[in-house]
């Protein structure tokens, strides 16, 4: 049992300091400032086929805080902690919600709070101008956050297609290396 821990750790600050490096990348690709925390929010849920759901939560918490630490632009660590880093460990346990429209209503309900948990971070703790979120003038938050609804939907389905395809294949090697 004391080498599976030690795997365990291993696994755990391996992923956690390759989550923290895609981070990272974000200071010199700003352009980047979703991708970067969605592919490091994968990693962290990979944590949980490697080394369990406790390991994936401390790695989540580990990268959270790195990421304020040395992201310059601090939007791409918020969108980590409020939304990326934890819905791919969230997703699992809201699928076990039998009624599918009821699923995609939770989910959408998460992303929602989270997008005004990070908008009003930016607009009030962040000082970003609320002019910021109009064009030529005409303030739209409405189709802004139907358009990021819609990412939202492909974003969760792109996770679905992902964690199908290679899920079994993640865990079939993670048990090969822990028979070893």
């Amino acid at each position: 049992m004391k080498m599976k821990n030690t795997r365990s750790i291993a696994a755990g600050g391996l992923l956690t300091a390759f989550a923290v490096a895609v981070m990272l990348v974000s200071n010199l690709m700003p352009s980047g400032m979703y991708t970067f925390p969605a592919v490091s929010g994968i990693i962290v849920y990979v944590l949980s086929f490697a080394a369990g759901r406790p390991y994936s939560w401390a790695s989540f918490a580990v990268v959270s805080i790195i990421s304020f630490l040395f992201c310059a632009d601090k939007e791409a660590p918020l969108c980590f902690v409020l939304f990326f880093g934890y819905y791919p460990l969230l997703k699992e346990l809201i699928e076990k919600i039998r009624f599918r429209p009821a699923e995609y209503i939770v989910k959408l309900l998460v992303f929602n709070a989270a997008g005004a948990g990070i908008w009003l971070l930016l607009v009030f703790v962040f000082s970003v101008p609320f002019d910021e979120f109009s064009v030529f003038g005409v303030r739209l938050p409405a189709v802004i956050i139907s358009a990021l609804n819609l990412v939202f939907i492909l974003y969760d389905l792109a996770l679905t297609m992902f964690f199908r395809r290679y899920g079994k294949k993640i865990n079939e090697f993670v048990t090969k290396i822990n028979k070893r």
